[in-house]
């Protein structure tokens, strides 16, 4: 490898942590062995990847963290590095339809005229490529995207090769939008980040399967599902296609006792499909205010060590006498907005002094009529509801909480 000394330099990291310094979240006693690549070094990003390192580079969806999808043992660290199970499938990147790396039906060409490059993944067979196995999660399926971000885009041409990139965060912790995220999970690994700009889109794509006359979504994203079957219906050749969305949980243990390099569990056909993701390093729960059925159990809060993620100041007029520490996703309940700053919001909140607990506005059982680009709602509550793990907060009176079970 070539001499890239000056990445991993204390000028460079010190910089980069001087840049972002009301964001960082580290360990002091550990080394920090990360590398940071500013924009303009791009050709040093390609030359790692093609050398089989793992290279952190923004998307417009999340940061991903990449690796050359053609070769096993950089895949493998892919896995290694995120303490992710390889039951859990990897989203491969390129950068035109004629590298897919997939079987390529007729379906392709035309969906990829539409919505590629985008936050739009096609979970397609794979017969061509001899790390199938390692990047379906053993299913023979992988995901294809083309995004639209040009880092990305240069990455992908200047490298020639497929990379292999899910989010660049730990397993289950909040994807990220910044390289502040990337640094923060990842400062004490051999991961080298490229400091780009924060995400446009600010949360995953969103991922289909075609199945006979049916698009399957596996994991709602970026791209609103009923935008998604706007332009599907708009398509003669595929008006005849139905969208089907169902939710799919997945619990941990189902996948494997412990996040590490072993086939335990049965896969999944999509990432995002965990109960527990986009979680914060802090308890995290649904705050709602009807009990709809369910058990509860009284449940302290102080509120002083508490922050409530809310949406367009509902919670705060429920609760006006909080002593929380109160952040809008939306001051104006624009949903889209929310999905944007959903993940920044939560990392934000993580590391605030004091906070032991995270209360999320209920997007599933709070429905506000003044919700616009409501389209979105759909993601953003399936987000929400898995960065609390499902697990619900009632609010009954004041200074009296349950948990609901």
């Amino acid at each position: 490898m070539q001499n890239y000394d000056h990445i991993y330099s204390k000028e460079r990291i010190d910089s980069f942590i001087s840049k972002y310094k009301d964001q960082v979240n580290i360990d002091p006693t550990k080394q920090i062995k990360c590398g940071i690549i500013n924009i303009d070094e791009i050709n040093i990003a390609v030359d790692l990847i093609q050398k089989g390192y793992l290279v952190a580079f923004p998307t417009e969806t999340v940061y991903g963290l990449g690796a050359n999808a053609l070769n096993p043992d950089a895949i493998l660290s892919i896995f290694s590095t995120k303490r992710r199970p390889l039951t859990d499938p990897l989203i491969v990147h390129v950068h035109s339809t004629d590298n897919i790396y997939t079987d390529k039906p007729p379906i392709v060409d035309i969906l990829a005229k539409h919505f590629w490059p985008g936050p739009f993944t096609i979970v397609l067979k794979s017969t061509r490529l001899e790390t199938t196995s390692l990047l379906s999660a053993n299913t023979g399926s992988i995901g294809i995207r083309i995004p639209n971000n040009y880092i990305a885009l240069q990455l992908l041409q200047l490298s020639n090769l497929p990379i292999a990139a899910p989010s660049a965060n730990l397993f289950t912790h909040i994807s990220p939008t910044s390289p502040i995220h990337v640094f923060n999970d990842f400062y004490d690994q051999l991961v080298h980040i490229i400091d780009g700009p924060r995400c446009q889109e600010g949360i995953e794509s969103t991922i289909v399967k075609p199945l006979n006359n049916q698009l399957q979504i596996l994991r709602l994203g970026s791209l609103a599902k009923d935008k998604l079957n706007s332009v599907i219906q708009q398509i003669p050749e595929l008006q005849h296609f139905q969208i089907i969305y169902e939710r799919k949980i997945v619990k941990e243990e189902d996948l494997e006792e412990k996040p590490e390099l072993k086939r335990k569990g049965s896969s999944m056909e999509a990432p995002g499909q965990l109960l527990k993701h986009y979680s914060a390093n802090i308890n995290t729960y649904l705050l709602t205010f009807e009990q709809q059925g369910q058990y509860k159990e009284p449940f302290e809060i102080i509120e002083e060590q508490t922050i409530i993620v809310d949406f367009g100041n509902y919670i705060r007029k429920q609760l006006p006498n909080s002593k929380a520490r109160f952040i809008q996703l939306s001051e104006t309940c624009d949903a889209k907005e929310a999905m944007y700053n959903l993940y920044d919001t939560l990392r934000w909140a993580e590391i605030q002094p004091n906070a032991n607990i995270i209360l999320l506005f209920d997007f599933e059982r709070i429905a506000l009529l003044e919700t616009t680009n409501d389209e979105y709602l759909i993601t953003i509550a399936d987000k929400t509801f898995r960065s609390a793990s499902g697990l619900r907060i009632l609010y009954e009176q004041e200074n009296k909480f349950s948990l609901l079970i």
